[in-house]
């Protein structure tokens, strides 16, 4: 069941496409669809959650979805994690990608209840025909840089991909999943 859930989640964040206005940016921008999952390493350790980042760029403007599994938190119902996605765009200004041969810079610009944050990432990938769509991930580096005014210091985070491409990984805890307010009797 949490198998189908997981799913059901992923083809929702990454199986529909994105829709982004022009961007000017200037240069050739390829047309891909790159995805990877990262764990987040500070000060030499590695996080547990795992966070799935889609890079999709067509008709010269790009966005950046980030979907955060896995961090698991104690609820009334027990111990679980509630999915969260994040979303940027070449359109809405907060995200900047670059050309650079067979490699797409990626600057993103956001803040959060914790502080402001400048991500870098760098997806390397295989090129493909100018009609086609690239997907095959070559090589990726990445992570951000934080400005924390809870802990009222400059963090660094990298981020540290996942060795092979396609990876069955059990979680640590379920997931929490929102419903309706009133709780009706299932038909």
């Amino acid at each position: 069941m949490f198998k189908i859930v997981l799913c059901f989640l992923l083809f929702f964040a990454f199986g529909t496409p994105l829709y982004a206005a022009p961007s000017n940016l200037g240069e050739y921008m390829p047309t891909v669809q790159l995805r990877v999952t990262v764990q987040q390493k500070t000060n030499e350790k590695i996080d547990k959650d795992f966070h799935i980042l889609e890079l999709l760029c067509w008709n010269n403007d790009c966005s950046l979805t980030s979907v955060s599994l896995n961090q698991c938190h104690e609820f009334q119902e027990g111990k679980a994690f509630y999915p969260k996605v994040q979303f940027s765009a070449t359109w809405m200004e907060n995200l900047k990608v670059t050309p650079e041969g067979n490699s797409l810079i990626v600057q993103e610009i956001g803040s959060d209840i914790f502080g402001d944050y400048i991500t870098t990432l760098r997806f390397d990938y295989e090129p493909v025909q100018k009609d086609k769509i690239a997907t095959k991930l070559l090589g990726f580096s990445g992570g951000f840089v934080k400005n924390s005014v809870l802990v009222k210091e400059v963090l660094t985070v990298n981020y540290i991909p996942l060795p092979k491409k396609d990876q069955i990984i059990k979680l640590d805890c379920g997931v929490l999943l929102p419903g309706i307010e009133n709780e009706q009797k299932r038909r």
